[in-house]
């Protein structure tokens, strides 16, 4: 008798719950139905030649350029705060942050290790006469950065990336003893994204979380995936470069 009480009071309490929902939502006058693919295709992959996203996604190839020079701490706050408590833990003395932007986060959380920031001009030059004691590259995925870094961030600049595997390669031959990634999981982004182009016009492409591990594991050994942010939809994950069984 208790349980079946207990049954009808959950049920009660539900239905008024969900009653007083539906009118917040009502009145509210906000939509909150997104766009939803098929469940199995959360986690479906696509081949390598698609960069493990799945079959039919349609990328923006022709996107806009974003600066963000102007950009402290609005965005990826809890990657660089993985990145430092990784590099306490694992005593990592330098670091390498691709696609700085405007450095902020790198000096606030890696004062006290040896940096480098790569980017893009002008962002180079702004950073070299705001901290000139510090080493910033320009990067083109070509030019060797001035010493071999122990942990690499790549902090949400993937996605803007026509070839990441430009990137990949140009990480893999820094041979960090850690990669920290970040990059927007399609799957909480929702509405009107599932099969591209990103609704984000600087972004390229985006993965899923099953996406994204299947790609970066295709080069890199993954130890660890998790979302970071799920107000911004950042999903981080963190890898090593495979190593050649020799």
């Amino acid at each position: 008798m208790r349980n079946d009480a207990a049954l009808l009071a959950f049920q009660l309490v539900n239905r008024g719950l969900r009653s007083v929902g539906f009118e917040l939502h009502r009145k509210s006058n906000s939509r909150v139905l997104g766009s939803y693919p098929p469940l199995q295709e959360y986690y479906m992959t696509g081949s390598p030649d698609d960069y493990y996203i799945h079959r039919g996604y349609k990328p923006r190839l022709h996107n806009a350029f974003f600066d963000d020079r102007s950009v402290d701490e609005e965005w990826q706050k809890e990657v660089y705060q993985f990145a430092q408590e990784l590099a306490e833990r694992e005593q990592l003395d330098s670091v390498c942050d691709v696609g700085c932007g405007s450095g902020f986060k790198l000096m606030k959380y890696f004062a006290e290790k040896q940096t480098v920031g790569l980017d893009l001009e002008p962002t180079v030059r702004r950073l070299k006469d705001k901290y000139p004691n510090r080493a910033w590259t320009v990067c083109n995925f070509s030019t060797p950065t001035p010493f071999c870094p122990d942990l690499v961030i790549c902090a949400d600049v993937i996605e803007h990336l026509p070839d990441p595997n430009q990137l990949l390669a140009f990480v893999k031959l820094l041979s960090p003893r850690y990669i920290v990634f970040s990059t927007p999981d399609r799957n909480l982004l929702r509405a009107g994204t599932h099969n591209g182009p990103p609704r984000n016009p600087a972004h390229v492409r985006e993965w899923s979380m099953p996406e994204f591990r299947a790609y970066i594991g295709s080069e890199c050994e993954i130890i660890d995936q998790f979302v970071s942010n799920s107000v911004q939809c950042t999903q981080c994950l963190l890898a090593r470069p495979l190593r050649s069984r020799v």
